[in-house]
């Protein structure tokens, strides 16, 4: 897979912590200077998770853990109950590719 900027400033948002959408697709317009919308950033996880460059949990908080959710199950779960952390595959493209402006 060839890495877009796009998914890099994804990337970036996911490699410290889980994070949500919603403070994803933040970190992707305040890092990328730009109008990125809710629905690109939303198509840019799925493509990365299907990769394998970041996986997908649900917070069960009766266990108060992050559980695995498969790709094929984002979707019913709903982007927005779902949070999301880079693999070390994907931190080394991230690693490899990541410019700081």
């Amino acid at each position: 897979m060839t890495v877009s900027i796009m998914d890099l400033h994804c990337l970036n948002a996911v490699c410290d912590d889980y994070e949500n959408v919603e403070s994803i697709t933040s970190e992707v317009r305040r890092s990328s200077h730009g109008n990125v919308g809710d629905t690109e950033v939303a198509d840019c996880l799925s493509e990365l998770a299907a990769a394998g460059l970041v996986r997908v949990f649900r917070f069960d908080r009766h266990s108060s853990r992050y559980e695995p959710v498969p790709c094929a199950k984002v979707a019913a779960e709903g982007l927005r109950q779902v949070w999301f952390l880079i693999t070390p595959k994907g931190q080394e493209e991230l690693d490899a590719n990541w410019v700081e402006d």
